[in-house]
């Protein structure tokens, strides 16, 4: 064979080796490069999750937050502050305080046409003896002459006030069921129906009005009090409240609560059986209750109650009270009541309060309506 051909052949298959040999280069030649893209079948597998993750978080939003952007809080505007009526005449210490929670209820009865009117004011009085002219008071503070007590009648009707009974107030403060403007209770503490019959009675045949005996219950004691008493209640100008069952039981934060139960349950069955429905008041003997014993009454189905403190007149949702009831927090328990030795200027406090609290409700009727419509989703009109 020429050498020219030889030469060729031989280079021929030098070409073919070092082809076969490229083709192989890939996986040996460049490590590095290979690593940082691609390094293993196992790296690889761990970039899509990561991809995936990230993607998961950015457009689906984490489950937590579903509740904060739907907050139910937010659905329902937070309530804005209603004012109510107050007034520098209460003395010093006492506050005028709401007792019910819904106020689109509130307003809604406060406006109703047909209901008490905003000012209408109850002056709950509390009386004891009343005294023949001439003879010596046995307590001042408490008791009154035959003269001072007919000065009161005519100074309360020269006022407008007329009496309204137990059921009647208690319709007033949680309904503001229509009573007189200007209203008045007499209530006459223990065993008096001989005070009631004397005193009181030809007062109320003369104005058609009525009287409350705060009535102590025991009924093996003064049987003759008890047909006197029958007598009274057949007029039908007599309402009967408890005075408790011995009325002698000043409630103390150490009375034993057995005997709180006994002298506020026990009277309520001895009324009811006698005057023939139940009790609806307590009236505090002395004036004294802590705030156990309120409860107690309120099991024993007590929906009023009445202290010896003077603080001023009722009002719809609107009760002063001093220190002592506040922290008891059931204002329609600790209802205030004024002396009778001080009545008319109590009378008289209630007539100005009556007029600022007329004066308050028609400057601000705009402001209720507009919360009303605002919150509870109606209309209110002013009477």
């Amino acid at each position: 064979m020429p050498d020219n051909i030889r030469v060729n052949k031989l280079l021929q298959v030098f070409c073919a080796v070092c082809i076969l040999t490229a083709c192989s280069v890939p996986a040996t030649i460049n490590p590095t490069t290979t690593q940082t893209t691609r390094p293993s079948n196992t790296s690889t597998s761990t970039v899509i999750p990561t991809e995936t993750a990230t993607l998961t978080l950015t457009i689906t939003p984490n489950p937590t937050l579903t509740p904060t952007t739907t907050s139910t809080p937010s659905l329902t505007p937070t309530l804005a502050p209603l004012e109510l009526f107050s007034t520098r005449l209460l003395r010093q210490g006492v506050l005028p305080q709401p007792y019910l929670d819904d106020y689109c209820s509130y307003l809604s009865m406060r406006w109703a046409a047909g209901n008490s009117q905003p000012g209408t004011v109850v002056v709950p009085i509390m009386f004891h003896t009343i005294a023949q002219d001439g003879r010596q008071l046995s307590d001042p503070k408490r008791d009154i002459t035959v003269a001072q007590f007919d000065s009161f009648i005519q100074y309360a009707k020269s006022l407008g006030f007329e009496t309204i009974t137990t059921q009647e107030l208690l319709s007033f403060l949680t309904n503001n069921v229509v009573i007189p403007t200007r209203s008045m209770m007499i209530i006459i503490d223990d065993r008096r129906p001989g005070t009631i019959r004397d005193q009181i009675m030809p007062v109320l045949q003369e104005n058609d009005w009525s009287v409350t005996s705060a009535y102590i219950a025991a009924p093996n004691e003064l049987a003759w009090a008890w047909d006197l008493m029958d007598q009274l209640f057949a007029t039908g100008r007599l309402d009967v409240q408890s005075h408790g069952y011995s009325g002698q039981l000043y409630i103390q934060p150490e009375t034993p609560v057995d005997k709180i139960r006994s002298e506020i349950w026990d009277s309520t069955p001895v009324l009811e059986q006698h005057f023939g429905s139940r009790p609806i008041a307590f009236i505090w003997p002395g004036g004294n209750f802590t705030p156990l014993s309120v409860q107690i009454a309120r099991q024993g189905g007590y929906q009023l109650g009445f202290t010896a403190y003077s603080r001023g007149p009722l009002m719809f949702n609107w009760v002063p009270l001093g220190e002592e009831e506040q922290v008891v927090d059931d204002p329609l328990m600790v209802l205030p009541r004024a002396w009778s030795s001080a009545a008319n200027v109590n009378l008289d406090e209630a007539v100005k309060i009556s007029a600022k609290a007329q004066a308050f409700a028609e400057q601000n009727f705009n402001i209720e309506a507009e919360w009303y419509g605002t919150y509870c989703g109606g209309e209110i009109s002013q009477p």
